[in-house]
């Protein structure tokens, strides 16, 4: 209440003295916050630039699931590599959109290839990436 009075004040006082400069009586505390969104997609690839890293990924989440964990990490290798390899190509045709992707991927291999391997998290990575991908390859 005391906010909104102190607002209609300013306003009012702007109105009389012609002055369009007051700051605004509100804080960022006070305003909407936006919701968190995901990083925007471009669809800048094409399907045959995807294909590859569709597969692998694939082929990655049969070895987790059937438990075959040097399969997976070999799998997952490759990706990586596949991805490291067409970075040149597919960075500069939007950075948003490869950082997203690459982000991801880092997750994944993170999780699955570290000290501390957390297949949860790691799968919830690879599980995510062909999506974004599929988002990020033109129709």
């Amino acid at each position: 209440m005391k906010k909104n009075c102190l607002t209609m004040m300013s306003v009012a006082l702007s109105t009389v003295l012609g002055l369009s400069c007051l700051p605004a009586l509100t804080s960022q505390a006070d305003e909407p916050q936006a919701a968190s969104k995901k990083p925007a997609i471009a669809a800048v690839y094409t399907m045959a630039e995807t294909k590859e890293f569709k597969e692998l990924t694939h082929a990655t989440l049969e070895a987790l699931a059937a438990g075959k964990q040097t399969e997976m990490v070999a799998k997952l290798t490759d990706l990586e590599t596949a991805w490291d390899d067409q970075e040149k190509v597919l960075r500069p045709k939007d950075e948003a959109t490869w950082s997203t992707l690459d982000k991801t991927l880092d997750k994944a291999i993170s999780a699955l290839r570290s000290s501390r391997t957390n297949l949860e998290k790691g799968k919830a990575a690879l599980e995510s990436l062909p999506k974004t991908l599929n988002e990020a390859t033109k129709a």
